[in-house]
């Protein structure tokens, strides 16, 4: 088995819906993004995925669905509250709330998979572990 990992970055705010604490309020991180892709074969040039099509393909998609823009949980009455910004494009109401966590989990069972399969990359080629780095200190993995 053979692994590669490509970091990238996004600027998001979010929310913590039903927070006890200070992470309830609307405010916004540098998330560094870490996204494993494993294969049990190389291609025919000795790669599992060229680092620069990891980042045009999943992290081009990345950056057009999340970065900039405001996450919020899809049952979140900010949603519905905030319309002006759905109507930029600007929020994005997602089906679970956005922890670090939850976003890891989603990025590397959903998001990047689709991307994957939308753009016919090699059948062999699967999203092992996906890290998300809320802060530098703080940060959640998700592994296959």
């Amino acid at each position: 088995m053979m692994h590669i990992t490509r970091k990238h970055e996004i600027s998001t705010a979010h929310r913590i819906y039903e927070h006890s604490g200070k992470c309830e309020r609307l405010h916004g991180h540098n998330y560094t993004i870490l996204l494993t892709l494993s294969a049990h074969k190389l291609d025919h040039l000795g790669m599992i995925l060229d680092f620069g099509e990891v980042k045009r393909l999943l992290f081009g998609a990345l950056d057009e669905a999340w970065d900039h823009r405001t996450l919020l949980y899809d049952i979140d009455p900010l949603v519905e509250q905030l319309t002006v910004l759905k109507d930029d494009d600007s929020l994005v109401a997602v089906p679970f709330n956005p922890t670090a966590e939850n976003m890891a989990a989603y990025l590397g069972t959903t998001f990047f998979p689709r991307i994957l399969e939308e753009n016919n990359v090699d059948k062999d080629v699967f999203v092992s572990s996906v890290t998300v780095f809320e802060t530098e200190k703080s940060y959640a993995t998700w592994e296959k």
